[in-house]
């Protein structure tokens, strides 16, 4: 960066603290932003308080935008019902499942499904998001679960829990 120029309108001394013209950079005294040629009218930049607050009232109207939008998405998408109709083990220590998956909401849309051991989520669950189901409407989805990691307890297929949201 340069070194500040002082401006010759606004006496500055260079050997104290002083600030600097946020757009070219001239020397300007402690606390303006702005030197005379870009701010003729001395209008006083806005305090740091003003700033954050301004970025969080942006932040928080964002949120705020985005439930809405998200809100009116989703409705009439769910609720859905799951059901585990076949678990078939496979000889590499993994399952292969037929969920059914009813919705009943008022419109076409998909499900996110979650294949688990016992009901507690985990990282190596099955986890897929279902074609669009037809309101009052049930499809049936294939799917395979991988074997358990290394070290893992084997898959128990009477312990294998479904849902979909």
């Amino acid at each position: 960066m340069p070194t500040p120029v002082p401006d010759p309108r606004v006496p500055v001394d260079l050997s104290a603290p002083h600030d600097s013209c946020a757009r070219c950079g001239r020397a300007t005294p402690l606390g303006v932003s702005l030197c005379q040629e870009h701010n003729p009218g001395r209008l006083g930049a806005p305090s740091a308080t003003q700033a954050h607050g301004t970025i969080v009232a942006g932040i928080v109207a964002g949120f705020v935008l985005l439930a809405v939008v998200g809100r009116i998405a989703f409705l009439g998408s769910g609720p859905f019902e799951s059901r585990l109709s076949s678990a078939v083990g496979r000889s590499d220590g993994g399952v292969d499942v037929v969920i059914d998956v009813t919705n009943r909401g008022s419109r076409d849309a998909g499900a996110t499904c979650r294949v688990t051991r016992g009901g507690l989520p985990s990282r190596e669950d099955l986890v897929f998001l279902s074609e669009p189901v037809p309101p009052g409407g049930t499809r049936s989805f294939s799917r395979t679960v991988l074997p358990p990691e290394e070290g893992s307890p084997p898959y128990r297929l009477d312990r294998l829990v479904v849902s979909c949201t």
